[in-house]
C-alpha cells in the first residue's frame, strides 16, 4: 500500500471499522456510499489492493470487479429508482482503481441530467450528507441486496 494513496488509507480505515460510509465487501472491491449525496444513492467501489490502472488487474479480476459494479447498480436502481445510471472509472484525481456508480434523475432534482456530474460546480456537487441520511441510504442499499 503506497503511503500517499488516499484510497488505500481509506480502505485501511474501513478495515478497522472507522469509515461510516462503508456498505459492504464484494468480490474484488469495497463499496462505499459517496461522501456527497447531490445525486442520492451515489456509490464508489475501490479495488481492495493498490492498482493504478484497470488493465493491470488482468481479465478475470476485471470481470469480477465488473460484477461488483453491476451488483451496486442493481441495488441503486432498486433502492432509488433513478432515471439513468452513470458508470465512471477515471483515476485522474485518486490514482487507485475505483468506480463511481452515479444515479441520475430528472430535473429539477438533477440540474443537468444530460451532462456528467463533473461539469457541475464543485460547490454544488460537494454538498455532504447528514449522518441520518447517510445511514438511511446505506440501509436502503443493503435492503436492496448490498450485503
Amino acid at each position: 500500500m503506497p503511503a500517499d494513496c488516499p484510497a488505500c488509507a481509506r480502505i485501511d480505515r474501513l478495515r478497522r471499522g472507522l469509515d461510516p460510509f462503508f456498505i459492504c465487501h464484494r468480490r474484488e472491491s469495497v463499496v462505499l456510499l459517496h461522501k456527497h449525496q447531490r445525486y442520492p444513492g451515489w456509490c464508489s467501489l475501490f479495488v481492495t489492493d493498490h492498482h493504478e490502472h484497470l488493465a493491470d488487474l488482468g481479465r478475470e479480476r476485471q470481470s469480477r470487479l465488473w460484477l461488483d459494479v453491476m451488483d451496486v447498480a442493481e441495488a441503486i436502481a432498486a433502492a432509488f429508482a433513478p432515471a439513468r445510471l452513470n458508470y465512471e472509472n477515471l483515476g485522474n484525481v485518486v490514482p487507485h482503481v475505483h468506480w463511481h456508480v452515479i444515479p441520475r434523475y430528472a430535473q429539477p432534482v438533477d440540474p443537468e441530467p444530460a451532462a456528467t456530474v463533473w461539469v457541475r460546480p464543485e460547490s454544488e456537487r460537494d454538498c455532504g450528507v447528514s449522518d441520518s441520511q447517510r445511514d438511511e441510504f446505506i440501509a436502503r442499499l443493503r435492503d436492496a441486496g448490498l450485503r
